[in-house]
Parts: structure tokens; C-alpha cells; sequence
């Protein structure tokens, strides 16, 4: 996308400062929106969709009802249990956010804001000190990065010129034509692979997975020793031994020999309901950690240096 100065624009959700999780050192972890694929257990639904949303938080909503008197589209109402209800559709087109800046409790929030690689830039090199002094650097996630190609370039082409550490997370499904001219400047990608059977793939995610699998292919000509596998653990999913097994083989053939595990967890239900949708996992669901220390002494043995995360 671009502004009516011609500049590339990228939609971000969140910026999270002195991130220790997302890579070597401390590290700004920024949120792109969009996303192809919609996996059940999505901790950040928010960055499913390219588009700016409204998240409401009933915890947070005391019904003053401001942003059902101050909307100037009709687009809220009282629901059933009192709390404001909001007509996603004519939300999605708005661009005002007047219920936004009516509620004093900010209760309701719009996730996905439009930054240029410049001011992005200058975001995040203000802790240019902390990630020299830690071997940091900034780290892209989402929704999925690849999906906004241009801004991606543009960004890491200035961090790089800076000389500033940049990794990526990414589900894997991206068009390979448009990224195979920058791809090799990222420093190190976490690469999710949730299972190798495209027909479970498809159930969860809504997409097969064989385009992930030929760009894991791609990356792992050009450098396997930048490529974490990414396994999230989710339980009916993924946690049968013979599963783990045949990832753990997967990645030695393609001469990739690092894989985190990263267990289910629910944290991210609540989002679902800020957004006005329905979370789709059953509740109660763990995965016990022998499981993972099972699945770990695996991959292990498969001759992969593996951790939990």
C-alpha cells in the first residue's frame, strides 16, 4: 500500500519493545498485519486480517454507551447482556474511530496502524545501544510479514544499510517471486511447520501446507543454518510421537538442525472475543510437559538441537 506521496505504507498491530523471546538478544518485535493462513489456535487473531479492527474489552467497558451515541454510522447497539455490540462490517470501512476516542475507559481500541519503513526505522533505532550491547536486533512477526512484501524490503534494506540485526517469524506460506530478491538479508527465520499431513494442515489453518514446505525447501538451499523450525504443540494436532518424528527427519534432509517447541496455551482467547469472534479450540487443553520433554529427546535423537520455549 501506498500514502498519496507515493510512500510504501505497512500495517502494524503492536510494537513490542525489549522483547528477550524473539531472538538473540534484546530485541523490538513488531506485529504485521495480514495473514493467509487462520489457525484455530491463534494467539494473535488481530493480525489475521490486513485490515484496522476494533477490539472491545468488556472488562475494561463500563456501558456509558459513548460509542453508541458518538458513532456516526449506526454502528453500535446495546446487546442482550448490556455491553455495546458493533457491526464489524461497517466498522471495517470507518476510518474515524470516533467510538474509539469516546470511550474514557479505553475500552475500545483500533489494532492495525500504517507506518512507513522511515518512521519505522526510527522507532525502533532509538535502542540501537541495546541491541549492540546484547547482539539484538529487531525481529518481524505477525500475521504473517510476507504478506505486506514491499514494506518488508523497504524496511530491512534501510536496517541492514544501518547495519541492524533483522529476523523474521513466518508461517511459511508467502509468494516466493516476491520476497526471493531480500529474503538472504534476513539474518535468521523462525519457521513455523505445524504438521507435514496437508489434510490436517487444511482442518486447522485453512490452507494445505505443500507452498510452506517448497519455500522451507528454498530457504534451506540458500542457508539452513539461519532456519529455526517452529513447532507449535497443539494438543490433536500435532502431539503424536510419530508426527514429531517425521518433522524432526524432514528437517535433517534439508540439513536444518535447529527446532523449538512452543506448547499450546490459551492466552489468546479473550482477543477472540474483543474482535466479536468465536475461538474455536476446546477448552481445558494443556500439553504436559514430559510430553514435551518426550517430543524433545526425539528430535534429539534425530540428531536436532531442540529446546522448549
Amino acid at each position: 500500500m501506498q500514502n498519496k506521496q507515493g510512500n510504501v505504507l505497512g500495517s502494524i498491530f503492536h510494537i513490542q519493545e525489549y522483547s528477550v523471546q524473539d531472538g538473540m538478544g534484546i530485541r523490538t518485535t513488531v506485529f504485521l498485519k495480514g495473514c493467509p493462513l487462520q489457525c484455530r489456535w491463534c494467539a494473535n487473531p488481530e493480525g489475521q486480517s490486513p485490515h484496522s479492527e476494533l477490539m472491545h474489552s468488556k472488562v475494561l467497558c463500563k456501558k456509558h454507551y459513548y460509542c453508541i451515541s458518538k458513532c456516526p454510522h449506526g454502528g453500535v447497539f446495546p446487546g442482550n447482556n448490556g455491553y455495546p455490540e458493533f457491526k464489524r462490517e461497517i466498522c471495517k470501512s470507518c476510518t474515524e474511530r470516533v467510538c474509539e476516542r469516546a470511550c474514557p475507559e479505553r475500552a475500545i481500541r483500533a489494532v492495525g496502524k500504517y507506518w512507513t519503513p522511515e518512521s519505522l526505522y526510527k522507532k525502533v533505532s532509538a535502542y540501537s545501544l541495546f541491541y549492540r550491547n546484547s547482539r539484538g536486533g529487531v525481529t518481524l512477526s505477525g500475521g504473517e510479514p510476507f504478506a505486506q512484501p514491499e514494506f518488508v524490503e523497504a524496511f530491512v534494506n534501510i536496517c541492514k544499510e544501518a547495519g541492524l540485526s533483522v529476523g523474521v517469524e513466518t508461517c511459511g506460506l508467502f509468494d516466493w517471486d516476491r520476497v526471493k530478491t531480500f529474503i538472504t538479508k534476513f539474518d535468521f527465520f523462525y519457521f513455523d511447520i505445524k504438521c507435514l499431513d496437508t489434510k490436517i494442515h487444511r482442518i486447522v489453518t485453512g490452507c494445505g501446507n505443500e507452498e510452506i514446505l517448497k519455500n522451507l525447501a528454498r530457504l534451506a538451499e540458500i542457508d539452513p543454518c539461519k532456519i529455526i523450525v517452529t513447532i507449535p504443540v497443539i494438543p490433536g494436532v500435532n502431539t503424536s510421537e510419530e508426527m514429531v518424528a517425521e518433522i524432526g527427519d524432514h528437517c535433517r534432509k534439508l540439513h536444518i538442525e535447529k527446532i523449538r517447541l512452543l506448547p499450546y496455551h490459551p492466552f489468546g482467547e479473550f482477543k477472540y472475543n474483543a474482535l466479536g469472534r468465536e475461538y474455536l479450540m476446546p477448552g481445558n487443553l494443556s500439553v504436559n510437559q514430559s510430553y514435551l520433554e518426550n517430543y524433545r529427546t526425539i528430535l534429539l535423537d534425530k540428531g536436532v538441537d531442540c529446546w522448549i520455549e
